[in-house]
């Protein structure tokens, strides 16, 4: 192929663009209400509606027709008749007939026959679900939506669609139980890909029968992780973090836009994946991309191909596709340079270096003067993204605001494993069709594109929508001292001396013996502080008491290009931040990704934060926690801690975990109704776990046939459950309220990691069979230090009972005779075991398995809780 392949894409760009809205818009009679009642289970009887034309009046007479490979074919003609029975249709021409095809290729979910009215939902009860079952409030205002959509402009093609994508996810794709999981959005967006990359490949020579279409994906790789763990400051991962972005975005612009080809269709870690015409990536466009992204930023050293088209059919082909595109972007980003990305870039910026040069020691690539901190495109860079900061300085990016009144710093780290999920072979542990006592008669989900986008939307949403815009944005501080106010607030410090200091660059330092961060504002003369004055109060509790404090106090800071150098100054006045300077968020979010979360938060609330996580994600994934695991981790450091070793620790706690994580066999030991949801304790070995499953749907009483089933071991009794059904692979699945006692089941436990980095060398020590545990130990471990709070015992005593069980395990071991007698001499002599007329507060079971030792780790050494306070003034960690 040749250039000229391009540019047959940019002439053809306005009808290709327009046929994408059309798809988009082909089904948009399902966004109204009229289309909710008409599909209800109380339907007024002979209520008409043809949602295919009803809203026909709403397109703009002076819309132009799409025109391409010879025909022209108005956007009313796309959306009336691009319907399945289209393809068969010869006398359609090509462009209708392959709407009609991606129509039914990309909506196989609707498994269902169109006759059973079983399980449709009262038009004053229909719900939108989530890809795993759980239903939101009923819909309604569709209509409306649907009207205020920019018609008028439809022709300003990026807009139109993003107001038609933000209408849509508020429709369903079908009302009926329990195919009413895919949005109209996820429907709409899936078939417009489709068609667009379809009509693409035909524009460019492959022009097959509509029944015989195929498509495969372009993928543009990164290795996102590997890139944030260069970075020695915050601004230099935050940087990262945008020409990632940045880099996504330019990408999309030219695959979706100037030389339209495909649509995004998803983005995580990996890299960023589009759908693709069946043909193979030529020379121009693999270097156009390539030069795209090196425009951007040269260190990506991105990974291009197009991937092969699976599957005999084009349902089964889409089903694996994108799995498989993810399983070989992993394998080339194992490597992180290839003959590809050695670009002469490089070589030309080596061969035009001064004499005395280096390697700089953030991007290792570029070279830089003897001496210097960074070479010039990493001091711009990082420049770059203080100036950005400025403009909404509420969201901190400084490490300083983030840490505790303890001087430490949490990265939350949070992963679900979407492997087997994106393979579609779990999807299909979700019925479409539950019968009871009739294996035969329970129909699976079948994996189709749409669904399969709905599932990493679902946990894409739960990372944005749920921690970061909920849990995270309402973190504050719940108790009435007087000096929270310190936590989140910011001064303004004027200094004696007012010309030697240097924007953009911070200055470390300290005041009355209390540690200080500042920078320098030019243009008003005065420092704002970036540090969590909690540090720097020196015992002052509120921030009218600090100003009193710091007025015409001396500071001393190191000169930030020669840190031995220290500089001194008098403080002239000290007012309080205005404006958007005066409070921020002490947490900063990292990377959110369907697979994957990063975010840094105070140390002090970070087992508050994780618990909530761990509570939403049992209230969100429920129904599939057995086969959905979620792994949460937390890397504790102190505020100083250098920021490449963290970084470095995140990866290696993500990249030594199994993934998939690995299944295991647990047996049920009690099955019972709960309020309000169905309860499960299982066993293995010494490790318990307690499942919550809700067992209804959103109306709180429609049972759910479809959605919580469990894996059962061969040799288990089947035979009378009411629900069962076997997967592709053989093994049975039971619904959960089927489950007995006894019972061997086989569940992918969600799990739960903590590290606390006293120095760097200690990233090389996590091990996964040693400091990854259950995640139901998390809420026990809070318990447990609610109890002992509540037990009256000191600071001192418990620590006696430590050192004490923590000197002998080592002498005896933990599985000794002798340990055991002493720990429950120990607890019992404490007060902390078999105490009249209270409640145990720590059992010998709980010393044996390490949870006694760990709750401590936590609390008393990395989190450095009292249980009494010995001063008034003694910060205690906040709740959430």
């Amino acid at each position: 192929m040749s250039e000229s392949k391009l540019e047959t894409l940019k002439q053809h760009r306005k009808d290709l663009l327009l046929a994408e809205v059309a798809a988009w818009l082909h089904d948009m009679g399902k966004c109204s209400d009229e289309h909710v009642t008409h599909q209800a289970s109380d339907c007024p009887s002979g209520h008409q509606y043809r949602y295919k034309t009803a809203q026909s009046y709403l397109l703009p007479a002076s819309i132009p027709p799409v025109s391409l490979l010879g025909d022209a074919v108005s956007v009313k003609d796309l959306i009336e008749k691009g319907v399945p029975k289209a393809i068969s249709q010869q006398s359609e021409p090509w462009i209708l007939r392959v709407l009609g095809r991606c129509h039914s290729v990309a909506h196989v979910e609707k498994e269902l026959d169109d006759n059973d009215k079983s399980t449709k939902q009262r038009k004053s009860d229909t719900r939108l679900s989530s890809a795993f079952g759980i239903e939101g409030p009923p819909v309604s205002g569709l209509t409306s939506l649907l009207n205020g959509l920019p018609f008028g402009s439809l022709t300003d093609y990026n807009a139109f669609i993003a107001a038609v994508k933000d209408a849509f996810a508020r429709a369903i794709g079908d009302t009926r139980r329990p195919v009413n999981e895919v949005t109209l959005t996820d429907w709409s967006a899936t078939v417009s890909c489709l068609y667009k990359s379809a009509l693409a490949g035909a524009l460019l020579g492959t022009q097959p029968d509509p029944d015989d279409l195929r498509w495969r994906l372009l993928r543009i790789n990164f290795d996102v992780l590997g890139l944030y763990a260069k970075a020695i400051k915050i601004a230099d991962l935050l940087a990262y973090q945008d020409v990632v972005r940045g880099a996504c975005e330019a990408v999309k612009r030219l695959v979706e836009d100037e030389y339209p080809l495909g649509n995004e269709v998803y983005r995580d870690t990996t890299g960023v994946y589009f759908t693709f015409p069946d043909l193979d990536l030529w020379p121009e466009l693999r270097d156009l991309l390539r030069k795209t992204v090196e425009g951007v930023e040269g260190e990506l050293m991105p990974r291009i191909a197009v991937g092969s088209a699976l599957g005999q059919k084009a349902t089964e082909q889409l089903a694996r596709i994108l799995h498989h595109e993810r399983s070989e972007a992993r394998k080339a980003l194992a490597y992180p340079v290839d003959p590809e990305n050695d670009s002469l870039c490089w070589q030309h910026q080596w061969s035009n270096a001064p004499s005395k040069s280096e390697v700089c020691p953030i991007c290792r690539l570029r070279p830089m003067p003897e001496g210097e901190e960074t070479c010039e495109h990493c001091w711009n860079r990082r420049q770059s993204r203080i100036e950005a900061w400025k403009n909404n300085p509420a969201q901190t990016i400084w490490l300083d605001e983030i840490a505790d009144h303890n001087d430490r710093i949490a990265l939350l780290v949070g992963k679900f494993d979407l492997n087997n999920w994106l393979s579609g072979d779990l999807v299909q542990t979700m019925l479409v069709q539950a019968k009871q006592n009739d294996p035969e008669g329970c129909k699976p989900k079948n994996p189709s594109p749409a669904r399969l986008r709905r599932v990493w939307e679902t946990c894409q949403r739960f990372w944005a929508d749920t921690v970061e815009n909920t849990i995270l944005e309402q973190y504050q501080y719940t108790n009435d001292r007087s000096d929270v106010a310190l936590r989140c607030s910011r001064l303004f410090v004027t200094p004696d001396n007012k010309a030697v200091w240097r924007e953009n660059v911070p200055y470390d330092g300290t005041i009355g013996g209390q540690p200080i961060s500042l920078l320098w504002r030019n243009n008003e003369k005065h420092f704002v502080t970036i540090i969590n004055l909690q540090l720097a109060a020196g015992g002052a509790k509120t921030l009218q008491e600090v100003q009193d404090k710091w007025s015409r106090q001396g500071i001393e800071v190191s000169d930030p290009d020669n840190p031995r150098k220290r500089i001194q100054f008098k403080i002239d006045a000290v007012a309080r931040a205005t404006d958007s300077w005066g409070q921020y968020r002490p947490y900063l979010t990292l990377l959110t990704s369907p697979d994957q979360f990063l975010a840094f938060i105070p140390a002090s609330e970070s087992l508050a934060i994780a618990e909530r996580i761990r509570q939403e994600y049992q209230r969100q994934f429920g129904k599939v926690q057995n086969r959905l695991p979620l792994f949460l981790g937390l890397v504790f450091f102190q505020r100083k801690t250098p920021l490449m070793a963290v970084m470095d620790t995140a990866r290696r706690m993500l990249k030594q975990l199994p993934i998939p994580m690995h299944e295991e066999t647990w047996t049920v030991e009690c099955s019972r109704q709960g309020n309000p949801n169905w309860h499960l304790r299982l066993s293995r070995g010494e490790q318990r776990v307690s499942l919550d499953v809700p067992v209804t749907m959103g109306d709180g009483t429609t049972e759910d046939a479809w959605y919580p089933y469990f894996f059962v071991e061969n040799g288990v009794n089947i035979n009378g459950r009411l629900y069962r059904f076997q997967h592709n692979d053989g093994r049975w699945l039971v619904h959960v309220k089927d489950l007995h006692e006894g019972d061997r089941i086989s569940i992918t436990p969600c799990r739960f990691a903590y590290l606390f980095l006293e120095h760097t060398a200690q990233r090389f020590r996590f091990d996964p069979d040693r400091d990854v545990s259950l995640l139901d130990e998390l809420p026990l471990l809070i318990e447990m230090w609610e109890r002992l709070h509540q037990s009256g015992i000191t600071d001192t005593d418990l620590r006696g009972v430590a050192a004490i069980l923590e000197t002998k395990a080592e002498m005896w071991g933990c599985e000794s005779q002798e340990f055991l007698h002493l720990t429950e001499t120990t607890l019992k002599v404490s007060g902390l075991w078999q105490r009249k007329d209270k409640p145990d507060t720590v059992t010998p079971e709980e010393v044996l398995s390490g949870r006694f030792s760990r709750c401590l780790e936590l609390y008393l050494r990395i989190l450095k809780a009292r249980l009494k306070k010995e001063r008034d003034h003694e910060q205690q960690p906040a709740t959430v």
